[in-house]
């Protein structure tokens, strides 16, 4: 443990915004790093997820696939986390690959789920936690091509392997369990998996599968009413992707893989064996050094 003063921080450029708070690079003693800047309000629900996420991310250092923590800073207004510094995420990817006429092949699409689905593993086993916002924006990629979970203010903790808060997440990627009244806001980690199909059907077609919805009630009504998304059949997809895709997105959560199925899936098995695509060299061509 090293003490250090904030003010000995130097300000270098802002990042953006997470769901917790502002992100900003700074430089520590030469050391350049991403700083989170929370706020600490009156506001217990806004208080609770900064714990939530200071509690996760200063726990989750023995993840390769979790943006990793160096510190942080407490005071009476704030709270400010000190992270690596990531080139971007899924989601600006994804758009600027798009803007450049690029389809991600489903090979560096096989790679980055090998980490978040890896990623999703450590949190439940290791620090019994649902990560309940997974979507491109929150999934991270370095200039090497390492894929990380970042954002955990509105995890849960499991209790009995179940969550049971609805209110928490990103609509649009939720599962449709937690919006369906049946199950009384009672689901597990295979709401995160729905979370994840969602993602790559996105990434793998270059579009937000229900984007063709305009009103986010009617989305999360297509959610729940109408069958799942899959994988276009006139694109070059295997078999083993379109298979995985497909038990991602089984509207019956009991029916969806856990993630040690996953991680046993042909499709996750050959993209860890695959030696062809260099997600470090993807991030280089479509977002530049």
């Amino acid at each position: 443990m090293v003490k250090a003063d904030f003010h000995e921080l130097e300000f270098i450029s802002d990042i953006g915004n997470g769901s917790c708070g502002h992100v900003s690079k700074m430089s520590y003693k030469g050391h350049v790093m991403a700083v989170k800047d929370m706020a600490r309000t009156s506001n217990k629900e806004d208080n609770k997820r900064i714990i939530m996420d200071l509690d996760v991310i200063s726990r989750a250092d023995a993840s390769h696939h979790i943006v990793l923590c160096y510190g942080y800073f407490i005071s009476e207004t704030s709270v400010k986390v000190c992270m690596e510094v990531m080139a971007s995420c899924l989601h600006t990817l994804l758009r600027s690959a798009n803007r450049m006429g690029i389809r991600i092949a489903e090979g560096y699409i096989g790679k980055m789920s090998v980490s978040i689905i890896q990623a999703l593993d450590y949190l439940k086993d290791h620090l019994n936690v649902i990560h309940r916002d997974v979507k491109p924006s929150n999934i991270l990629l370095d200039w090497n091509g390492a894929v990380k979970l970042c954002d955990f203010g509105i995890s849960g903790q499991l209790i009995e392997s179940r969550a049971h808060t609805v209110q928490a997440g990103c609509p649009p990627y939720m599962a449709p369990e937690r919006f369906d009244p049946r199950y009384n806001a009672d689901y597990d980690i295979r709401s995160d998996v729905w979370s994840v199909g969602i993602s790559l059907v996105e990434l793998a077609t270059g579009k937000y599968p229900y984007s063709h919805i305009e009103s986010e009630f009617a989305i999360l009504a297509a959610i729940v009413r109408d069958p799942p998304p899959t994988l276009p059949t006139n694109m070059d997809f295997t078999p083993e992707f379109h298979n995985f895709i497909s038990q991602c997105l089984q509207k019956d959560f009991q029916l969806r893989p856990k993630y040690k199925a996953l991680l046993s899936h042909p499709f996750i098995l050959n993209s860890e064996l695959d030696k062809s695509h260099d997600l470090g060299i993807l991030v280089q061509d479509v977002l530049g050094a």
